[in-house]
């Protein structure tokens, strides 16, 4: 056990070394963050749970309550594509100006 917990430790270790790394010669690095959390929110944290919740429930479809959750869904999607598209614009843009992997920025 006690090997396995080691093992565990220097990876996330290196994970962080490597992440922070990254972060330091991207300038750009939150916008490619924005992109990664746009593309990971609406499907995990909205669809699935939302769809789960429907079928233990056994909500049947075009109920109020099946109405509203579908909203709720819906109107995340929208939100998720509007940050995914900003995010998109945002790392286009800093490409123009940034010189990835440069010093001079």
């Amino acid at each position: 056990m006690g090997n396995t917990r080691k093992r565990t430790q220097i990876w996330r270790s290196l994970y962080v070394v490597v992440s922070t790394l990254i972060a330091m010669l991207i300038p750009f690095f939150n916008d490619i963050l924005g992109v990664i959390g746009a593309l990971g929110f609406w499907p995990l944290t909205v669809y699935f749970p939302v769809e789960m919740h429907i079928k233990q429930k056994k909500i049947p479809k075009w109920s109020g309550s099946w109405i509203l959750l579908q909203s709720l869904s819906m109107f995340c999607l929208m939100v998720t594509l509007a940050a995914l598209v900003g995010s998109i614009v945002g790392v286009l843009l800093d490409l123009k100006t940034y010189k990835p992997f440069s010093a001079n920025l």
